[in-house]
């Protein structure tokens, strides 16, 4: 729910989607829109205010799902609970005619420093040793399983594969082709 994947949901309080349903992890919703825990935690208490402002419309309109648990969204789009950078993190898995794609969000922030060291974490963890713990888990298991993999916060085109590299991991970027 942190405004940078979130906050172009909302406009002036306008619905920017209205007909299309926020699907996001019960912990999450639970979490961020609940204003004691604006108070207890050590965040930034804009990033709960952004959640209210963001997600909170698509709740009051019943155009909001929550989820626990591995989840089937629609057809080939499975949710897949990775909690540590928030309780409700959750990647998300698409497949389609034999081939596959995981859209990862924040397991990952900073890839120059990360992909070698996977226990560095960053400030906007709600856990920070569970956000460790998840992302050595996920990069360990993209290495093995060679599946393809869409993050935010690496450099364009942020699609590709993780690879070891000895007691590490490295990023290997698809190649980008214009088709135009």
């Amino acid at each position: 729910i942190h405004s940078d994947h979130s906050g172009g949901l909302v406009e002036n309080g306008r619905l920017m989607f209205p007909t299309a349903t926020v699907y996001v992890g019960k912990p999450d919703v639970d979490f961020w829109l609940d204003p004691a825990n604006a108070e207890r935690s050590h965040l930034d208490r804009r990033y709960f205010d952004e959640a209210v402002k963001t997600v909170k419309p698509y709740l009051d309109a019943g155009k909001l799902k929550s989820f626990s648990g591995e989840t089937t969204i629609l057809p080939g789009i499975v949710a897949r609970p990775t909690p540590g950078h928030t309780p409700g993190h959750t990647l998300y898995v698409v497949e389609s005619g034999g081939e596959s794609i995981e859209f990862w969000g924040d397991i990952i922030h900073f890839g120059s420093i990360q992909f070698p060291n996977p226990k560095i974490t960053v400030v906007y963890d709600v856990n920070a040793n569970a956000a460790a713990e998840q992302r050595a888990k996920q990069f360990a298991r993209a290495e093995k399983s060679r599946r393809l993999v869409a993050t935010a916060h690496l450099p364009f085109p942020g699609v590709g594969h993780i690879r070891a590299e000895d007691l590490s991991y490295a990023w290997v970027p698809v190649d980008y082709r214009w088709r135009g």
